[in-house]
């Protein structure tokens, strides 16, 4: 009898993630998690607490309330990015970055957490966000005491930084597609460098500039994400690709937020071109020093406030 043949290694993303042949997966442990943070956190005493929003799944998402509750305040729906592949709404990054959000912004933030690839690849991810949405219109508006008592629900924002931020941008595409009135209100879309791809290299792709990325590692996390046999043309990678319905389609008010050294810059410019083109209501911000992921590898420097300052005037 021949011995079982041991699983070989199918797709090995340069170190944070290996997936092998039985569809098993090794992720490293991140990196990030330790580097470029404080020693202090100066928002600790942002309250917050997580709730189940899918009961099958068991898919939860972390609220942090604002220090400011006189008025009811702004909804923020955040999307952790991490290439679909890593992270999680419970990462160190993401939840201290979470709570200097509400505390600077004065709103509600909602960190969802969604299932990852490639366990679990496109749509999943977007599915899990859409029951996120769905569960804040079904039931958190009506049994959620912060909710329930603090929230505006006509100003909802979803947000979020590069695999988020494409999650944010195809959340907002499913809202403004809907036929039937939702009752709760999609006010605008926070893109921060947006995680968006195509078959064809860009210059920036190109480039052997500081970016922490590279075009190969890229693509490994588009073959890990996408659905097995799709390119990265397919429109969950690339939206425009999707032209004529975007086109059609009443979008959100849009704010987007690229960095100057971030490989990924000529795919993210080129989304917000084309959606100037259509007409729709987009705001670019460019910062010529910054790194894809600044805004939460360094939340409190320089760059990353200016983002915060031009969030809180999108949002207001």
């Amino acid at each position: 009898m021949f011995d079982k043949a041991e699983p070989w290694l199918v797709e090995d993303n340069g170190g944070p993630i290996k997936l092998y042949s039985d569809g098993s997966v090794v992720r490293a442990p991140n990196p990030f998690e330790s580097l470029f943070l404080t020693e202090h956190n100066n928002y600790g005493h942002v309250p917050y607490k997580d709730i189940v929003f899918d009961e099958e799944t068991g898919l939860w998402a972390r609220l942090y309330l604002s220090p400011e509750t006189k008025n009811r305040l702004p909804i923020v729906m955040y999307f952790h990015g991490g290439g679909f592949c890593m992270l999680s709404a419970a990462s160190t990054l993401y939840h201290r970055m979470c709570q200097m959000w509400a505390a600077k912004l004065g709103v509600i933030i909602v960190s969802v957490d969604y299932r990852l690839a490639p366990e679990h690849r496109l749509p999943a991810a977007y599915d899990d966000s859409i029951a996120a949405l769905r569960w804040m219109e079904r039931e958190g508006a009506a049994k959620d005491p912060w909710l329930v008592s603090q929230a505006d629900f006509s100003k909802i924002f979803l947000a979020g930084d590069s695999a988020g931020g494409n999650i944010a941008h195809h959340v907002g595409v499913w809202a403004a597609s809907k036929t039937v009135e939702m009752k709760i209100k999609i006010k605008g879309l926070i893109l921060l460098y947006p995680f968006f791809g195509g078959e064809d290299r860009t210059p920036s792709e190109t480039e052997k500039g500081s970016s922490m990325l590279t075009a190969e590692g890229l693509d490994s996390m588009w073959r890990l994400a996408l659905p097995v046999g799709c390119h990265r043309d397919h429109p969950y990678s690339n939206p425009l690709a999707e032209g004529e319905t975007l086109c059609s389609l009443d979008l959100p008010p849009v704010l987007c937020a690229i960095g100057g050294r971030d490989i990924l810059r000529d795919k993210e410019l080129e989304y917000c071109e084309a959606l100037k083109k259509w007409g729709k209501r987009i705001e670019v911000h460019n910062f010529a020093e910054e790194d894809h992921g600044f805004t939460v590898m360094k939340m409190e420097g320089q760059s990353s406030l200016q983002v915060l300052g031009r969030i809180a005037d999108f949002i207001k």
